[in-house]
């Protein structure tokens, strides 16, 4: 009946006819099957559809190998607002490989971490005369061509409480990893990139560069030094730090209000890089000469997460409100502030422990050089705002579909209210 009203690729078809089967097999309702055959339960019940790598997944981790994959598929339509009617089908590879020297006979402590991901398909950014992406999975390392990236980095462990790391650094991957609220990279919770991986101006989704990380008691204190330059879709080894050098430093404060974990992060950083000097009044218009260039850039931001519910007996349940607050220079960053915030956990519904649910909504102030460069230049722009809610469904541990719908107020202030709906099915291998 869906595939009728919404016309779609044949790859999305397949899926949805494979979730309607698992859904008419007792996997909607929680539980197996009784009537179904063993080899059925075990796969609907397993935590990955190739039941741990085919039993092969502990005796690589035995021997110092962890290997974790998943597909996720995304297909979004234009609702309502300015731009093609149509809806994009995309998806996502994600591979994750971190080898322990110890196990592998090398020393202790020591690590190597890969995130190999794979684009392909179409996105429906920036369809709606949205600036900011409404898929980060499918923004990096890019969309409507079939891309290749991955990140690549050693760790060192010192004792209990210091971690150094180098390389090829995922941004995207340590915010999720930092966080449990917000963050997921998009194929996990929210979509919007202000509550994937809050835009900085500063910080590139992929950099080259080390981490200095110290946990103490009651803060961890993290030190970042890299290339402000991108490394999507590059080595990053290749002239390095040639414009420039970015530091960022952060202190992660952990809290226990009325008995419930939280905690607050403030962070800063600076760079040496120049840019366009957005306070030229002719920013976008031909001159002669160039637009000015002006020197460095800072940027400072406030984040915190707060649980207000965490199961006893299963303490990766839980929901909580997260949060930030930005500012920057505002020149030649292009945000000058930010504010975004929301609500998201496992569903409460009975039985349904393993969904999860969100609500978020974001605000994004521009720098005035830009807008009004902008608007000489022909283009009435204003900050751009918008809120996101999700709702995902856990058919199986290891396949979850997701209904997601997001309301933005588009940068061009000519255009009108882009609703933007969609629907995601990720795969765990």
């Amino acid at each position: 009946m869906f595939t009728k009203l919404f016309p779609m690729p044949s790859s999305m078809k397949h899926l949805l006819n494979s979730i309607l089967c698992l859904a008419a097999s007792g996997a909607l309702a929680g539980t197996a099957n009784p009537s179904a055959p063993a080899g059925v339960h075990s796969m609907v019940e397993g935590e990955t559809l190739t039941g741990d790598w085919f039993g092969v997944g502990s005796v690589m981790r035995d021997r110092g190998i962890s290997l974790t994959g998943s597909l996720t598929n995304f297909y979004q339509g234009l609702a309502s607002g300015e731009g093609t009617d149509s809806w994009q089908y995309g998806a996502k590879g994600d591979l994750f490989l971190r080898a322990d020297g110890a196990k592998l006979g090398l020393w202790t402590g020591f690590g190597i971490h890969s995130h190999l991901e794979l684009n392909f398909g179409r996105s429906l950014f920036p369809a709606g005369g949205v600036s900011l992406p409404n898929n980060i999975g499918l923004t990096f390392p890019g969309a409507n061509e079939t891309l290749l990236d991955l990140s690549l980095y050693g760790s060192q462990r010192f004792g209990d409480s210091v971690t150094v790391m180098f390389g090829k650094i995922n941004a995207v991957d340590l915010y999720a990893a930092g966080r449990e609220f917000s963050g997921g990279r998009g194929v996990d919770l929210f979509q919007h990139l202000e509550f994937t991986a809050p835009i900085s101006g500063i910080t590139p989704p992929m950099f080259f560069g080390g981490i200095v990380s110290v946990k103490t008691e009651p803060a961890k204190l993290t030190l970042m030094i890299y290339d402000p330059v991108t490394a999507t879709m590059h080595s990053g080894f290749c002239d390095p730090f040639a414009q420039g050098v970015t530091v960022n430093a952060s202190v992660e404060i952990e809290s226990n209000f009325f008995g419930r974990s939280g905690k607050h992060v403030f962070s800063g950083a600076y760079g040496t890089q120049d840019g366009t000097s957005l306070s030229d009044p002719y920013l976008l218009l031909p001159t002669t000469p160039p637009p000015a260039r002006t020197e460095d850039r800072w940027y400072f931001a406030y984040a915190f997460e707060q649980t207000l519910w965490r199961d006893a007996g299963d303490p990766t349940k839980a929901s909580g409100l997260f949060g930030q607050i930005s500012v920057s220079d505002g020149n030649p960053n292009p945000v000058e502030w930010s504010l975004m915030g929301g609500f998201s956990g496992n569903s409460p519904i009975p039985g349904r422990g393993r969904d999860r649910l969100g609500v978020a909504a974001f605000y994004v102030g521009y720098a005035d050089g830009l807008k009004e460069g902008l608007h000489l230049a022909g283009l009435p722009t204003r900050d751009e705002a918008g809120a996101e809610v999700f709702y995902t469904v856990a058919f199986t541990p290891w396949l979850h579909v997701t209904a997601d719908l997001q309301v933005v107020r588009p940068t061009l202030s000519d255009r009108d209210t882009a609703v933007i709906a969609g629907m995601r099915a990720k795969i765990v291998f």
